[in-house]
């Protein structure tokens, strides 16, 4: 029997103004094409701080071990024959610069590693350690890794002391390649170009953003990483974080040699936690394949070890600033140093949220403790079954402080002189909409338009571990399933609605099955109504209301039209010239509980037009283009999909039955948008009541209708497996946003 699993993590807009979707959380990221994949990264950060070297060392790099002097071990280079040569203002191991040497560029910057050996030769006779650092350059082989990685770093500092381990995957790939090392020792990657022009520039930002970003996606046990491009004698350093990725002004390192000494001592001599690994994360080895030993600390002081069995979900790490969400099936293996036996499956969250954000768990204790004080101790209780069980909650502790961001770059924030370097990101191609074979719920490519912030949005890193192994609602295949499990997600709705909350991303993903029962997740971004934080657009894209994508009231102009003019009926109305935004200053968009129950029926509507009722089974053209029509490449469209009307008649036969209550769900929903906005600011408590009791009672009926409809994605060849209730599964990618 196969064991459920939990929903895939989204990746959601950061609390800065309204920023765009990031590309690398879109479900066309990761089919594998190289080329678009950096452009996606590269666009997603846009323009990054460019800091002075002083701020750079201040935040990014570890502090210096206090017996270190950089001038002292300028000083003694100078009688090294690998060393730095005052007269000429170069470095010995350099016979000449590499822009003017005839050998190969691998050939010219092997001196590098002289360097690089020649300063911790010098440092350790200060500190009397080793360094815990190598340097290695094997352009012509990529470091092995378990997630393919195309590139090739021209050089990198590795750990001596390896994280890496000899599971069956990577004595695999030690068959086929050349370089012994792994992307799991790698501490900082090095882009290197004899010619110092704007396309070699160009090239190396390229590089080595990728492999910063692959560093990062890849390594649950990251936190940072570093990097460096050369260009003839012209440096940079490079830093990320989830917070943010640095760029350090330019130098000469061959007439500034102090600040390469520094960036080679900093890091050659630093604590691994400094380096930007997770000492709360241990990479093992179960059975020939990775497994992780995660340490979740709870706020009580408690010291829980969970062992990873699979990974569930990792497509929130995708984009390299953000909540870098990945979800594992675990086991709890030791309590406060006790082995724990037969313990049962569990999921474990690990994330990075927004340092002003509560925690889920305490997010979820907030809106029972409303429930308790106005429906009482038993209505609360009863309503905890729509929910998942949280069994441990904590922030991360590394050296005996919170994890976040924020002690990773010391409290730092963006000086006043900071500029911004622009990543050279490829033009984006036009986007289409796609039907994708893999099956992952419809996402779609809008440009990121990089905001240039005034400070950095720290994160606090955070663990979960609830009890449930549920399955996301699009990886069912009987219908009636589906609309049972969205009938227990909307009473969930009913239960946050009732109380004052919003969901504020209702989703596919977020809505779970364990075993016959539906359960409404992930409530990170949920809020109070009457609540002013972060009132900015959040949600998953394909199921974001209209009017929180346009973060406007869509319906009052429509709505004054309906109602003031009798003559005029709906089907009249010419909606590009009749749909006018909000434009008084005086009333912001907020989010409200109607848009909540919009997602509820995007996703049906998701569930209709993109499935098929047969294995192999593909849409008809009509379907198609109903399809494409609702969940357009461009989302901002859309609204004229909302006030149009469903066309049954495109559906497969089997589906046409419970298409019907879907559409008075839309009518009743359009309707409720009118009656609440025939002013501003919306009042919607009594259209609100009324569309609940009509989604109940439709959702129950098409949970009748739906009785023995199985539903494919177009063309999808996926293995079935059955649970405990006898449900059949299709194992499906997730989409992310």
């Amino acid at each position: 029997m196969e064991k459920q699993c939990m929903p895939p993590p989204k990746e959601l807009t950061t609390p800065d103004a309204v920023p765009d979707p990031k590309r690398t959380s879109l479900a066309g990221h990761r089919p594998g094409d190289l080329r678009l994949g950096k452009t996606d990264v590269l666009w997603d950060l846009g323009d990054i701080p460019c800091v002075s070297l002083e701020c750079f060392k201040l935040a990014a790099l570890p502090p210096l071990c206090e017996q270190i002097d950089i001038a002292k071990i300028k000083d003694s280079l100078q009688t090294n024959p690998e060393g730095w040569i005052q007269d000429t203002e170069r470095w010995a191991a350099f016979k000449n610069e590499p822009s003017v040497s005839c050998i190969s560029q691998e050939k010219d910057f092997e001196p590098l590693s002289n360097i690089f050996n020649a300063v911790v030769r010098e440092a350790s006779k200060a500190t009397n350690t080793p360094a815990k650092l190598t340097f290695a350059s094997r352009p012509a082989a990529s470091p092995i890794s378990e997630r393919f990685n195309a590139i090739l770093p021209d050089a990198y500092l590795l750990l001596v002391d390896k994280k890496s381990i000899d599971a069956q995957v990577n004595k695999e790939d030690h068959a086929q390649n050349s370089n012994p090392d792994s992307w799991d020792d790698i501490v900082v990657s090095f882009e290197l170009k004899k010619g110092n022009g704007d396309a070699e520039r160009k090239d190396n930002d390229k590089q080595v953003v990728w492999s910063l970003y692959h560093i990062m996606r890849s390594d649950p046990c990251r936190r940072a990483t570093f990097g460096v491009t050369i260009e003839n004698t012209k440096l940079r350093f490079w830093f990320t974080c989830r917070a943010v990725t640095l760029v350090s002004k330019t130098f000469d390192f061959f007439s500034e040699p102090e600040h390469l000494i520094y960036f080679f001592c900093s890091l050659a001599f630093a604590s691994d936690h400094e380096l930007g690994w997770d000492p709360t994360i241990r990479r093992v080895c179960v059975g020939d394949k990775t497994q992780y030993d995660i340490t979740v600390t709870t706020d009580e002081g408690k010291v829980l070890v969970y062992e990873t069995t699979r990974v569930i979900s990792n497509f929130g790490a995708d984009a390299l600033i953000g909540r870098g969400t990945r979800i594992f099936e675990v086991y709890l293996k030791s309590h406060d140093g006790k082995p724990v036996k037969d313990a049962e499956p569990a999921v474990l969250k690990d994330w990075w949220r927004d340092s002003d954000r509560d925690r889920e768990d305490r997010i979820l204790e907030q809106i029972f403790a409303d429930l308790r004080n106005h429906k009482g101790i038993e209505q609360a209780d009863e309503a905890r079954k729509y929910f998942l069980t949280v069994l441990a909650a904590g922030n991360v502790m590394v050296d005996g402080k919170i994890d976040g961001t924020d002690s990773l770059l010391r409290m730092f924030n963006l000086p006043t002189d900071c500029t911004w370097y622009p990543l050279p990101a490829d033009e984006l191609q036009q986007p289409i909409p796609t039907r994708t074979g893999v099956g992952r719920v419809p996402s779609f490519p809008w440009v990121v338009i990089s905001a240039k912030r005034s400070q950095v949005d720290h994160r606090t890193h955070c663990r979960l571990v609830f009890k449930e192994v549920g399955y996301p609602i699009y990886e069912f295949r009987r219908l009636d399933t589906m609309f049972e499990t969205l009938q227990d997600a909307h009473k969930a709705l009913q239960l946050l609605h009732s109380v004052g909350w919003v969901h504020r991303d209702v989703s596919p993903g977020n809505i779970l099955r364990v075993g016959k029962l539906g359960k409404l997740a992930d409530l990170e971004y949920a809020k109070r109504l009457d609540s002013h934080v972060h009132e900015v657009r959040t949600g998953t894209l394909g199921f974001m209301a209209c009017e929180v994508v346009a973060q406007d009231y869509l319906f009052h102009a429509l709505a004054s039209v309906i109602f003031n003019d009798d003559d005029q009926s709906n089907e009249d109305i010419e909606i590009n010239e009749r749909l006018e935004v909000n434009k008084d200053p005086e009333i912001p968009f907020k989010f409200n509980p109607l848009h909540d129950m919009e997602s509820i029926w995007w996703i049906q509507v998701w569930i209709l037009y993109y499935h098929v009722d047969r294995q192999g089974g593909q849409p008809s053209s009509e379907q198609t283009k109903c399809f494409h029509k609702l969940f357009p490449a461009w989302l901002d469209p859309r609204i004229e999909a909302l006030l149009g009307y469903m066309k049954i008649h495109a559906l497969p036969t089997s589906f046409q039955r419970v298409a019907p209550s879907v559409a008075s769900m839309h009518v009743e929903l359009r309707k409720a948008y009118f009656v609440s906005e025939k002013s501003l600011p919306p009042a919607y408590t009594d259209a609100l009541a009324d569309l609940h009791s009509v989604f109940t009672e439709h959702l129950a009926l098409a949970v009748n209708l739906s009785r023995g409809v199985l539903l494919f994605g177009p063309s999808a060849k996926c293995s079935q497996h059955e649970d405990a209730s006898g449900e059949t599964r299709d194992r499906k990618l997730p989409k992310l946003a």
